[in-house]
């Protein structure tokens, strides 16, 4: 079985913001050489995540408007109290949005339907950061 792993920085301009990044992960996976196997994507940091959606970037806005009215910045979070970064609504939405993805691959492509695109959703940004691309496979 093969092993790949290829780490990727990543900088947003916005606080918030979701970066289609299937152009990275297809370029992991051809540098891997494996046909046959999985690929994670997970991020290296706690307030972000990697998501699987409709490649309408319109979406990708109403999926920031929904994670602000359900985990509001300031809302009395206690690590808000214990932190000098006051982001706990950063780390709260992260894990709402289940963090990172397995993806199929297959005859050395993203098995991914038509319009299913991978998001890397930033919580807490305007700096740099990184994800893990891991292949394992045949």
């Amino acid at each position: 079985m093969k092993s790949y792993r290829q780490l990727y920085r990543i900088k947003t301009s916005e606080k918030e913001e979701v970066v289609d990044i299937t152009g990275q992960v297809a370029e992991a996976l051809d540098a891997s050489g494996v046909s046959e196997g999985l690929l994670l994507v997970f991020p290296h940091h706690t307030s972000s995540a990697v998501y699987v959606s409709d490649s309408d970037k319109s979406l990708a806005l109403d999926y920031l408007d929904v994670a602000d009215r359900l985990v509001p910045d300031g809302a009395g979070y206690r690590h808000d109290e214990t932190d000098f970064k006051k982001n706990a609504a950063a780390h709260i939405k992260a894990v709402l949005s289940g963090h990172g993805v397995v993806l199929p691959v297959t005859d050395s492509r993203l098995d991914l339907g038509l319009y299913q695109t991978v998001y890397y959703a930033e919580f807490d940004g305007r700096r740099e950061k990184g994800f893990l691309v891991k292949v394992i496979g045949e």
